[in-house]
């Protein structure tokens, strides 16, 4: 095994030109992209449920500074500074009666998705959020356990939300 390797050193050497350092620094980066590889392969994110809260959570994060720094441009390419102006009144967005093919998972939902739902305002969205964190929303009596949520308001949001 010496003998072959230190054949290919002599051959990379003379017929090739290269040094002994560029030899040791291509040594090095092959290793670290191998060990890199074997950790990457045995080291799988299994907790993916964890991960799509916390994406969600950033972009809730980032869309709440926008809505207050956004800078928009007109139809000439003007910049038009949209952070004072008026904002829509947010049940605009809320969905109605005719929305019923919508359906909200209320295990993976956004805050921004579950003030969507009809009665559920910033504080009852974020009180949702916590209380998902702690356990997993299994059926919607799970709900009534959430200040905020009552039987009227469950029966409102019934048929436009899925576990």
């Amino acid at each position: 095994m010496k003998y072959i390797l230190r054949r290919c050193l002599n051959f990379l050497r003379t017929e090739l030109l290269v040094t002994k350092q560029e030899i040791i620094f291509i040594f090095l980066l092959f290793a670290g992209l191998f060990l890199g590889s074997i950790h990457k392969f045995f080291n799988v994110d299994t907790n993916r449920e964890k991960t799509t809260q916390y994406i969600a959570k950033l972009l809730d994060s980032l869309a709440e500074e926008e809505q207050k720094t956004y800078v928009g441009t007109d139809i000439y390419g003007n910049p038009v500074d949209t952070a004072n102006a008026p904002r829509p009144h947010t049940t605009k967005f809320k969905l109605t009666n005719a929305d019923t093919a919508i359906k909200i998972n209320i295990n993976t939902a956004s805050r921004v998705e579950l003030m969507r739902l009809p009665g559920i305002g910033e504080k009852t969205a974020q009180m949702i959020v916590d209380f998902r964190k702690k356990q997993k929303i299994r059926k919607k009596e799970d709900l009534l356990r959430i200040k905020g949520i009552g039987k009227k308001k469950l029966e409102r949001i019934e048929k436009f939300i899925t576990f």
